[in-house]
């Protein structure tokens, strides 16, 4: 098994979704599955995704890291998620239904009020759109 050097896994990361696996693959002397393997291994998406990913918005009230979460047969199980699933959600290569939704908030535990507020927007605006009642300037006559 060859060792990825550092100057492959930044060529890789940084030219993800840039160049063709095929480019990137002739480009570092490697084969179209192990660019493959490496994104997959490092959790490098390529392709459109949704819009926001509550998946990894989910994962985060449970995680520092959301990366640090592995699944195991056990999560399949209990979930009724497929691998190939999971993956899509965890990308956000394709987003997640209520079934799915409900069953990962029971997996890991997160209250039905914890799971309603990841959904909410959050909006930070450093300064106000319209100006307060009785603050705004007359208009001077001549």
């Amino acid at each position: 098994m060859k060792h990825w050097s550092q100057q492959q896994k930044e060529f890789v990361r940084t030219n993800a979704g840039k160049l063709t696996i095929a480019q990137m693959a002739e480009q570092i002397g490697r084969t179209e599955d192990a660019i493959k393997l490496f994104l997959h291994r490092n959790r490098i998406v390529i392709g459109p995704t949704v819009q926001r990913n509550i998946v990894i918005e989910l994962l985060k009230l449970r995680f520092k890291n959301p990366e640090d979460f592995t699944p195991s047969k056990a999560f399949y199980t209990e979930t009724r998620l497929t691998a190939p699933r999971w993956w899509d959600l965890y990308f956000g290569r394709k987003p997640i239904n209520e079934q799915e939704y409900l069953a990962l908030t029971a997996y890991f535990g997160i209250t039905l009020q914890e799971a309603f507020d990841t959904r909410q927007l959050s909006f930070d605006f450093p300064t106000p759109l319209v100006p307060a009642r009785g603050k705004q300037k007359k208009k001077q006559s001549k």
